[in-house]
């Protein structure tokens, strides 16, 4: 066996101890990733075909069903689709071409598996070529629509989540770009299609990719950052006027701002709200998002802190932590946007 052959080999081990912890792990999401499980159990699969061309000597192996040019990537548009909440009317068709390269393939293999020669028939017309370039293809467009996907979802977390850090789809762009790259230059380089060194180089990147994403699906198995659907509704005036009074209530009466983990997600279950109302409640009636309805209570209770003689011998970092910021930086950029002031122009003020 060469050097690659044992990467990939050590690959092929690792795509499947990921594909069996993400399918069976009882994660916090374990329904969404399901699906990043589906996709290394299509690139486990192969991974083992590789190995299968290593032994057996046969042309109908070049034409075996089991490629998943049309499916692999439907896994991670269905994960970023559900981590988005974006809703799909009919995830069927999204495997119509898939199931059109199993039949197709599986026709084609048992013909030149029943008849090897016409396998020159096949190369004369490209009919490999034509396949591999139509997967190209639609790999490209997936990888497309799940960058698009990404960035709705980065828009969205701040509206939805406190803390944003590592529950970013980033590490699934940077995956579907480097797809984008690969398929684009493989079809420009077929050209030299026997350079052993072009060879190598895309063996070697497409294994530092399945690395990367693996140790991505990792890290993300347990962080929640999935957006609840939107249900398009009309809701008037008077009713959202009706959900701010009851959020009103509640967070003077319960201080819930105070904790500094509180996100959309877990107010929602506190009020008993759902997050759809209370985000379009906030945002047309206050003209806020949800961060910044929170941060607002918060500066409000540092004033009432600050004013109180047991607190004068706090430090502002000291009495913003108290009432439910995580960083200094934080407070201090909330404050100044929404009193006018740095807070240490604020305590000045208010102590002559």
């Amino acid at each position: 066996m060469e050097i690659i052959d044992y990467l990939i080999l050590i690959s092929a081990l690792q795509t499947l101890v990921i594909t069996v912890v993400l399918l069976f792990y009882r994660s916090k999401k374990v329904h969404v990733n399901r699906y990043l499980g589906l996709f290394f159990a299509t690139l486990f699969v192969e991974l083992t075909i590789y190995f299968v061309f290593k032994v057996v000597e046969h042309p109908a192996l070049y034409y075996q069903p089991f490629r998943f040019d049309f499916l692999s990537l439907n896994f991670l548009l269905f994960y970023a689709v559900e981590t988005a909440g974006i809703q799909i009317k009919n995830k069927l068709h999204y495997y119509i071409p898939a199931i059109v390269e199993f039949l197709l393939l599986s026709v084609l293999f048992g013909i030149v598996l029943y008849n090897p020669e016409i396998h020159i028939t096949f190369q004369e017309i490209y009919l490999n070529t034509i396949i591999y370039i139509a997967s190209s293809i639609y790999i490209v467009i997936i990888s497309i629509m799940i960058i698009r996907i990404n960035g709705k979802h980065k828009q969205q977390l701040p509206h939805v989540y406190e803390v944003t850090k590592f529950k970013s789809l980033n590490w699934l762009t940077i995956f579907c770009v480097v797809c984008i790259c690969f398929n684009v230059t493989s079809q420009l380089l077929r050209v030299f299609p026997d350079d052993e060194f072009i060879q190598i180089a895309f063996d070697s990147i497409y294994l530092l990719s399945l690395y990367y994403i693996t140790i991505a699906s990792l890290v993300q198995i347990n962080i929640v950052n999935i957006i609840s659907p939107k249900i398009e509704e009309k809701e008037t005036k008077a009713e959202l006027e009706h959900i701010i009074r009851i959020i009103d209530d509640y967070m003077v009466e319960t201080k819930a701002y105070l904790n500094p983990s509180i996100s959309l997600k877990t107010f929602s279950k506190e009020v008993k709200l759902p997050e759809r109302l209370i985000s379009k409640a906030i945002n047309k009636i206050e003209h806020k998002n949800f961060n910044n309805y929170i941060n607002y209570y918060r500066i409000e209770e540092f004033k009432k802190l600050l004013s109180m003689d047991r607190h004068k011998k706090f430090s502002i970092s000291a009495i913003a932590n108290e009432v439910g910021f995580n960083s200094r930086a934080s407070f201090y950029k909330n404050f100044k946007e929404i009193v006018g002031v740095p807070p240490s122009s604020y305590v000045k003020d208010s102590s002559i």
